[in-house]
């Protein structure tokens, strides 16, 4: 309120400051001005109980011309006000207005607190959830709700007409090392081959395999070598008076030729060449889950741990092959681990109308999707998705009316009571109906000439006179004059 209203107001009503505030803190209609939606009254305060202001119904309770619980004045709005033909719905000073039932049709059948007959109401891509794809409006018309952006796809995330990605797996792709693309963006870490093969090998992207090696390519022209992939290579004997290893290993030469033994080759299993034209058997002395070659060096025991992603895996504890667990992570909300029929998998079983008992009208699925559970054959879809006679197809929640505090008609007949205020704030008191909050006054407002004073809202204000002899005042950072209206 401007200040000159204020001091207008006070001289005219001939009341104190403070209790002009009070008035007009709580609402109430004062000098023809209507300060929160309320109508002008003659009177800016009435007795608790009774019946309600001129043209409406008896509200429930008696709460016609009571005092606001917000503080001050408050003057109950009447049905006529709100334009409600049927049903229950607040007076806008906590109590709650009985303005009916209809003699035809239902209640919220023409919208909030009307009376109307079951009409068809179109449902919107909103009302199904849906980003993407065409849905039903209910009404015989169908709605285009929009297209994904690739590497998305309609549906593609599992969830009907919202755009999504799931990602491939592993064992999907055929890959077992390396890491490939996922198909939404992604990459998969696969994992590593055991040696002797390599991811590749065979030529086959994030496959592991093995290429054989070649004489040539050991520069070996005699005896017998192990070729790298388990198996062995001859490459032929040396003419006399050479002998194989005479010039290196695997050398036809006319020197001195010393084996090597496994021992001094640091084998300790598989097949090494002697450097002589044999090949030794190192054994496989490996204990379990460790094998020959297992961790990469060849002729070495070892064991690679394996890789959720290479096990097709997404959440929960799985083995990693080498005698230890893998924490595959946890699911996002509503999935649960292998609650779609996969250990290891993150999943949802999407509930069915059958499971809902939901007869009409969409409901949610319980895994991000959306059921259309189809139109009534007698009567009209209501609350919780049931055909009947006479429902209310309106119904509304605080949030849908972006209500916080006080009690607000749900547009079927009956109120819903929206939480409370913490002081200093209450409901309607920063200027928004059924919000919480508080309007900080001024000093002139307070009629303080003390230097620090509250402004009801928690704070403080800064005043300080800077010339008594003319009414000058400082405010915080600006200097003010008082004048007289």
């Amino acid at each position: 309120m401007e200040p000159h209203i204020l001091f207008v107001l006070r001289a005219v009503l001939g009341l104190s400051l403070p209790a002009v505030i009070s008035l007009v803190a709580g609402c109430a209609v004062v000098g023809g001005y209507d300060f929160d939606g309320y109508h002008a009254a003659p009177v800016l305060t009435g007795a608790s109980g009774g019946a309600g202001s001129d043209g409406g119904t008896t509200g429930v309770g008696g709460t016609g011309g009571s005092a606001s619980p917000d503080g001050g004045g408050c003057i109950p709005l009447t049905c006529d006000d709100l334009h409600a033909e049927c049903g229950l719905i607040p007076d806008g000073c906590d109590g709650v207005l009985q303005c009916g039932k209809c003699e035809t049709g239902s209640c919220g059948g023409g919208g909030k607190n009307k009376c109307g007959i079951d009409v068809c109401l179109t449902r919107t891509c909103t009302d199904f959830g849906a980003s993407c794809g065409q849905v039903s409006d209910g009404c015989g018309d169908s709605v285009m709700c929009g297209a994904c952006v690739p590497p998305d796809t309609c549906g593609g995330g599992g969830i009907s007409k919202k755009c999504g990605c799931i990602p491939l797996t592993c064992p999907e792709l055929g890959a077992d090392c390396g890491t490939p693309s996922d198909g939404c963006g992604g990459t998969l870490d696969c994992g590593n081959c055991t040696a002797p093969r390599t991811c590749g090998g065979s030529a086959t992207p994030n496959r592991c395999g093995c290429a054989s090696t070649t004489c040539q390519a050991r520069n070996a022209n005699c005896g017998l070598l192990p070729d790298g992939c388990g198996g062995m290579i001859d490459c032929k004997e040396c003419s006399a008076p050479a002998i194989c290893g005479g010039d290196g290993p695997n050398r036809c030469g006319v020197g001195a030729c010393n084996p090597k033994s496994c021992a001094d080759q640091g084998a300790e299993c598989g097949l090494v060449a002697d450097g002589c034209g044999k090949v030794l058997d190192c054994g496989n002395a490996c204990l379990s889950p460790n094998s020959c070659g297992g961790g990469g060096s060849p002729n070495k025991c070892g064991c690679t741990p394996t890789t959720c992603p290479a096990l097709g895996k997404n959440c929960g504890m799985a083995a990693n092959g080498c005698g230890s667990m893998l924490d595959c992570g946890n699911c996002p909300a509503p999935n649960v681990c292998g609650a779609g029929g996969e250990a290891n998998v993150c999943g949802c079983k999407p509930n069915t109308c059958a499971d809902l008992k939901a007869e009409c009208g969409v409901a949610t699925n319980g895994c991000g999707g959306v059921l259309d559970c189809g139109t009534c054959e007698v009567g009209s879809c209501g609350v919780h998705n049931k055909c009947g006679l006479d429902p209310c197809m309106l119904q509304r929640s605080c949030a849908d009316l972006e209500a916080t505090c006080g009690q607000v008609s749900d547009g079927c007949g009956d109120t819903i009571v929206c939480g409370h205020c913490t002081d200093p704030e209450t409901c309607g008191g920063g200027g928004v109906a059924k919000k919480c909050g508080c309007l900080p006054f001024t000093c002139p407002e307070l009629g303080a000439e003390c230097d620090k004073i509250s402004d009801g809202c928690g704070n403080e204000l800064d005043l300080h006179f800077a010339d008594p002899a003319t009414a000058a005042f400082g405010l915080n950072d600006y200097v003010y004059t008082l004048k007289k209206e």
